[in-house]
């Protein structure tokens, strides 16, 4: 893309946004993006995606819970083929029994653009640790719109990162452009404005390009993200696994419970690791009713759940590999919270 056609993509976007329409500004870059990928321009779809999600509409939109019921009699969460997710699929698994898995849901070619996605950013980033400062590689680039989060490497030392760990997928402006189009490939712009009610936008701060490495033995905490992100919310998460992973493999996977209670645990009790974990001994008594599964994922399988969800990073016994995954979580527009940083998608 010359500098030209590169400047007057940004100019009618500008434009655009200066009239209010940030989604008509967010088309156009995304087209000449498509032509020709830019750092620059990928920064700025973000920075726009931000800025529309802040004059969203926070008037009370009504939510139908009724579900079909469809997998009353499934042990566990019930699990489907990608071909059969629906908005009545998705609604009777959340609703009905705490969380869905979805098999198949990338083929081979997404998977493999997402696990370099997150190698892409991870390696940007470690090479800005170890510099000590920005290094202007576009995989590691935080757009100006984003607030928080651990960015900063002189000021804390160099070396603190590696070639693992999780990364804020809006870190990586080339990534997030290319998972934003892999979102809307697999129709989630649809499937979320139906089990809503309303328009769905992206958190900043819960989404997440994850590569996590072996650690047999380990405990991690057992948690519900509903404990963080407040009351009065609705959200879906999708979790995509890009490796093999889970019960019968050899890299991390999740432990989850099939739970469709819809309430907060007590943190802090019963053997809790952290204040902010839920105790063994109460997922065990949770167990006794509601099963703790950790669900052998291949690569391109997803399990969708929402803020009630009871899960943790599940580490095995004797795992060699790493864990590749995305997590993304999603919110009603009306209710979404203004400490998550909502952004269009």
């Amino acid at each position: 893309m010359t500098a030209d056609i590169e400047q007057s993509a940004l100019d009618a976007a500008s434009q655009a946004a200066q009239s209010g329409n940030f989604r008509e500004a967010v088309a156009i870059l995304m087209r000449a993006n498509r032509q020709h990928r830019s750092g620059r321009l990928e920064q700025e779809i973000l920075n726009y995606r931000i800025r529309g999600a802040e004059g969203r509409s926070t008037a009370e939109v009504a939510w139908d819970t009724h579900h079909d019921g469809r997998f009353e009699d499934t042990e566990g969460l019930p699990q489907i083929a990608a071909a059969d997710l629906s908005v009545d699929a998705l609604r009777a698994g959340i609703l009905g029994k705490g969380g869905l898995i979805v098999r198949g849901l990338l083929n081979e070619e997404r998977i493999e653009e997402a696990q370099h996605c997150i190698r892409s950013a991870l390696l940007a980033r470690k090479e800005a640790s170890e510099a000590g400062e920005d290094t202007g590689n576009p995989w590691y680039q935080r757009p100006e719109s984003v607030a928080g989060g651990p960015v900063q490497f002189g000021s804390i030392g160099k070396n603190q990162y590696t070639d693992t760990g999780s990364v804020w997928a809006v870190d990586s402006p080339p990534a997030a452009f290319s998972l934003i189009e892999l979102y809307k490939q697999l129709g989630l712009p649809d499937l979320l404005q139906g089990y809503f009610g309303e328009e769905a936008l992206l958190s900043v701060r819960k989404w997440v390009l994850r590569c996590v490495p072996p650690n047999n033995g380990a405990e991690s905490g057992w948690h519900q993200d509903g404990q963080f992100m407040g009351d009065g919310i609705r959200t879906v998460n999708l979790w995509i696994a890009l490796s093999d992973c889970g019960e019968g493999a050899d890299a991390p996977g999740i432990d989850i419970v099939a739970d469709n209670t819809r309430e907060i645990y007590e943190t802090g009790t019963q053997g809790a690791v952290f204040d902010w974990t839920v105790g063994q001994g109460l997922v065990d008594e949770i167990g006794k009713t509601h099963p703790v599964q950790r669900p052998h994922f291949q690569p391109g399988d997803a399990v969708f759940f929402d803020h009630f969800n009871l899960h943790r990073t599940g580490f095995g016994l004797s795992d060699v590999n790493l864990r590749y995954a995305v997590e993304s979580w999603f919110f009603a527009s009306s209710l979404a919270p203004a400490k998550q940083q909502p952004l269009l998608f």
